[in-house]
């Protein structure tokens, strides 16, 4: 059998360079962490201001369109259909039909 001896001095040795490469790699991960944290927060920023803007731009454009603009779209495009009293329910303005 071929038995290696290590001596305690090696065992040492080799404990102590595997805690300083695990300490300098621990540092080195802390880092990209922390800067992937910033672009992160960085993008966010952006997105939020993004979203603000088109909220913005949504409602001046809105407050641009007039009443026959929105009806004609929601009719043509939306497929949607004027309100009919029995659309309402049983209940609107006294009325007691389903």
């Amino acid at each position: 059998m071929l038995s290696v001896r290590i001596s305690q001095l090696q065992f040492n040795l080799v404990l102590f360079v595997s805690i300083i490469i695990l300490s300098l790699l621990s540092i080195v991960w802390h880092h990209q962490i922390y800067t992937l944290y910033k672009q992160i927060k960085y993008s966010n920023t952006q997105h939020h201001q993004i979203i603000a803007l088109n909220k913005q731009l949504l409602s001046e454009h809105s407050q641009i369109m007039n009443g026959d603009e929105i009806k004609t779209h929601a009719i043509n495009t939306l497929g949607m259909h004027e309100a009919q009293t029995k659309d309402f329910g049983k209940w609107y303005k006294g009325n007691l039909a389903l």
